[in-house]
């Protein structure tokens, strides 16, 4: 069974928020991030274009984060990037 869009903005926002909050992640969870948002891209069931918008910068932050040496501090240098992201999810979820 596949997550809908709605479920993988929620699960999306999590990682991201809790990436911002605690400033400290894991190469999987950024492997998770860049899945969710290749599939909510790749979904045309979206047309929210400021959320649309999002995805390819969160795609690209995460696929550095898995590159990264020190994934914590890749997380820190992107915190106020993550807390635009979350709070953008945040406006489209109600």
């Amino acid at each position: 069974m596949s997550l809908s869009v709605e479920n993988q903005l929620s699960l999306l926002r999590d990682i991201l928020s809790e990436h911002c909050e605690s400033c400290c992640g894991s190469k999987s969870e950024c492997e998770q991030i860049s899945r969710l948002a290749r599939s909510i891209l790749s979904n045309k069931s979206t047309d929210q274009q400021e959320l649309l918008a999002l995805l390819p910068g969160i795609h690209s932050y995460s696929s550095a984060g898995e590159k990264a040496a020190d994934i914590n501090a890749h997380i820190t240098s992107n915190r106020e990037q993550l807390e635009d992201w979350v709070e953008t999810i945040n406006s489209f979820q109600g």
